[in-house]
């Protein structure tokens, strides 16, 4: 499994809702990285994107605790039933 995020030096990872910096370099190697593979993200990162809709070309597994199910990524409530999840696909996958 492998991580990408941002932090500042507080390790703040957005701000309001959205991202920190628009940095095009970034964006162009999170896309070049994540696309066909599982990505995992909470519900507000999901809710921050537009029209609250998962990234195409990539599983979403979304922590989103009391969040209804939907056929656009996958939903889970808790951490146990999302590192169920995770396990499902093959590490270097995530």
């Amino acid at each position: 499994m492998r991580a990408i995020l941002h932090a500042d030096n507080e390790w703040g990872i957005g701000k309001s809702n959205s991202l920190m910096f628009s940095i095009p370099a970034d964006m162009k190697f999170f896309r070049e990285t994540t696309t066909g593979h599982v990505v995992v993200m909470g519900s507000n990162t999901l809710k921050s994107f537009p029209g609250g809709k998962p990234l195409k070309n990539r599983v979403n597994i979304v922590l989103y605790p009391g969040g209804e199910k939907r056929d656009d990524c996958i939903i889970v409530g808790s951490l146990d039933e999302l590192f169920g999840e995770i396990a499902k696909y093959p590490a270097d996958e995530v």
